[in-house]
């Protein structure tokens, strides 16, 4: 691994050690048919047939093989309390020293934006898909990059604009090139190619010609149509792998990406440079091949038997992230993209595509891990929902077969006839029986409180999964089931924490500062200090409890505010948190940060002053919480232009509005100072 230059016959052979261990193959294809109630010999009508297992069924042919989802409903329960720990959670960034605080808020605007509106639909997306992972699985793998994508996009070219391309400006350059356009076409190719990122030398000596022949040509310049933090939630085992020995993601020797392309995305690649036109012709050849041999999931729309060829027509490509030695010495992460199907080529040479130091991810691989528990340091140690629970989704499976074929038994028990009537006996709605002697025929007794048990059964499996994952349950106390739900949300926002910090790490390399500017509505730059701010999501889960959230908000009014003399209490960030746990929404629709309030309520004061420097009467307001800023921003306003001080002095009315507008302010604070003082029997501010 001290070189950098790829060894693609290592980095294979390392691949394919990562997916060749029974082990993991076996834990997968069990989760995958517990969670999916998939087995072999099922049936579609959900009973047992002779046909389909090979041998006679137990306990009868046609009895119940009913499909219990006891592990889907947990995964589904986990998926939901995680999706909606995030979409609800506060977002705090916290500048690292006291003047961090104006930008701190404009980070946080910037990046509620960037996670609720210029990522959307694909942050939802990915999130939830992560979160199912997580929980089938016991863990799952974010890719954080920063994606650039452009199109081409056809535009008429004439002499005239062919011009700006070239940054040909005086008349005499213009002259130069129209002599040019006659005699070096080569050299002004190159110069075109030269200004436009991702255009071939073949393709721009073509749009020349055309010019001088012409007067005009069709253009196709590459235009970014996205460039923005990416995020891809991989599933384990299939689209992201390691070798078999890593206990520790980050310190692992390398990680592989399994990725499928269509032949225009190929050509696509070798036509911007990114990848070499050699490798692309190369692996067009191995479309339809993949690495099934090993995948033995299964997927939750179809059968034992059956199989859904999604990737015939896609070509598979592994992505390596290597831990290597950089020419100056120093450790970093190198990408080096080759086919699992071809080795070398004809003169013997390793073939790749692309082998880069990837500088966004320094010392660290662009990945975040998630394990839902820690029992050991490798996440391959975290056990999935489906592993847990599987015996007691098959013992609840018993009882649930149990109780239809009791039904069924219960419906239509066995006869006892005597010898001699063999099985001439027809039984059915309204069909006569005869009998020889009274009491020759008659029912056999079915087995006592087999039903009974059952449920008492099924219920105390429901009990037992419910206590262990945190579900709500009556006979659970509910402070034993909110301590699970918030020890796992607290796990997972923590992680989110860390992804959304390596998505603004990303930002702040690659993000421009007028999108920051215009988003945040501050006149600032992007901060591009790696460690200014720190990022933390937090969400209690019991404000998911309208009563608990009622009773707390009191609490802070009545008790906490009340008390609060020295006005430790920060009022801003109360409101905004109040509105959070009331709903997320309202709150990023209506609170503004606190340098835009104060901005507004300045304007505010401003619009009323020069209203009634026109003689206009201003707005009154009764009990105004801000009234005590309100009149600094009027004495600072008044006191800071000359016009409205002369105006004081010459117009009686203006002095009069203004002495009534500073009155009603004044009453609004005096009447907080009223309330404070009824509550604590004195004047803080006194």
């Amino acid at each position: 691994m001290a070189t950098t230059e790829p060894n693609v016959a290592e980095l294979r052979s390392d691949f394919r050690r990562s997916y060749s261990d029974q082990r993991l193959t076996f834990r997968v294809r069990e989760g995958d048919e517990t969670r999916f109630a998939s087995w072999t010999g099922q049936s579609r009508d959900g009973k047992k047939h002779a046909k389909d297992i090979g041998s006679a069924p137990f306990p009868w042919e046609g009895a119940s093989d009913t499909r219990i989802r006891l592990a889907d409903e947990v995964c589904s329960f986990m998926v939901d309390l995680s999706t909606s720990a995030v979409s609800r959670a506060a977002l705090n960034v916290d500048g690292t020293e006291s003047s961090d605080c104006e930008k701190a808020a404009a980070v946080g605007l910037y990046l509620r934006w960037m996670l609720q509106t210029h990522l959307q639909p694909d942050w939802e997306e990915e999130l939830r898909l992560h979160s199912e992972y997580a929980a089938q699985y016991g863990w799952s793998c974010l890719h954080v990059t920063w994606d650039r994508c452009y199109a081409q996009v056809p535009r008429r070219i004439t002499l005239q604009s062919l011009t700006g391309f070239l940054g040909v400006n005086a008349p005499q350059q213009f002259e130069a090139l129209q002599a040019a356009l006659r005699d070096q076409q080569e050299y002004l190719a190159d110069l075109l190619v030269a200004s436009n990122e991702g255009l071939t030398r073949k393709k721009a000596l073509k749009h020349i010609k055309e010019v001088a022949e012409k007067g005009e040509t069709m253009f196709e310049m590459p235009e970014m149509v996205r460039n923005r933090p990416s995020i891809v939630a991989l599933r384990p085992y299939y689209e992201v792998l390691f070798p078999p020995e890593t206990q520790d993601w980050h310190r692992a020797r390398a990680i592989f990406r399994r990725d499928y392309y269509t032949v225009a995305e190929l050509d696509a690649k070798a036509a911007y440079g990114e990848w070499s036109q050699e490798f692309v012709d190369a692996v067009k050849k191995t479309a339809g091949q993949n690495s099934q041999v090993w995948d033995y999931g299964l997927s939750p729309v179809i059968g034992e038997t059956e199989r859904i060829e999604e990737r015939s027509n896609l070509i598979e490509v592994v992505h390596a992230y290597s831990r290597r030695t950089t020419e100056n010495g120093n450790p970093g992460i190198y990408l080096t993209v080759f086919s699992p199907y071809i080795e070398k080529d004809e003169r013997g040479n390793e073939v790749y595509a692309q082998h880069e130091l990837v500088t966004e991810a320094g010392d660290t691989y662009p990945f975040e891990v998630f394990t839902r528990e820690k029992t050991r340091r490798s996440p391959i140690e975290s056990r999935g929902v489906a592993e847990i629970c599987r015996t007691w989704q098959n013992e609840y499976k018993a009882q649930a077969d149990q109780i239809f074929d009791r039904s069924s038994f219960d419906t239509l028990p066995p006869l006892k006839v005597p010898l001699r009537y063999g099985q001439r006996i027809k039984i059915g709605p309204g069909v006569q029986v005869s009998e020889q002697r009274p009491g020759d025929i008659g029912w056999m007794e079915p087995p006592r409180r087999g039903a009974e048990l059952a449920f008492e059964l099924m219920e105390h499996i429901q009990e037992r999964t419910d206590r262990y994952f945190g579900r709500p349950n009556a006979k659970v106390p509910p402070v034993e089931t909110q301590l699970r739900q918030q020890a796992y949300v607290h796990r997972w926002l923590r992680h989110m924490s860390t992804v959304i910090g390596r998505m603004w790490h990303l930002c702040q390399r690659f993000e421009d500062d007028e999108r920051f500017a215009r988003v945040t509505g501050m006149n600032m730059p992007l901060p591009r200090d790696p460690g200014q701010f720190d990022l933390q999501l937090h969400f209690d889960v019991r404000e998911l409890d309208p009563e608990f959230v009622d009773k707390k908000l009191q609490a802070i009014s009545q008790f906490v505010l009340p008390e609060d003399v020295m006005g430790i209490v920060d009022r801003t960030k109360l409101i905004r948190k109040k509105l959070q746990v009331i709903d997320p929404t309202l709150a990023d629709e209506l609170v503004t940060e606190t340098a835009e309030a104060s901005q507004q309520m300045f304007e505010e004061v401003q619009s009323q002053t020069a209203l009634m420097a026109l003689g206009n009467q201003p707005k009154f307001v009764e009990n105004d919480p801000s009234a005590a800023i309100k009149l600094q921003f009027l004495q600072q306003i008044i006191g800071n232009n000359p016009k409205y001080q002369q105006q004081l002095q010459q117009d009686e009315q203006f002095q009069q509005l203004v002495q009534a507008y500073a009155q009603n302010l004044n009453m609004s604070v005096m009447q907080n100072q009223n309330k404070t003082v009824g509550r604590i029997g004195v004047n803080p501010n006194a």
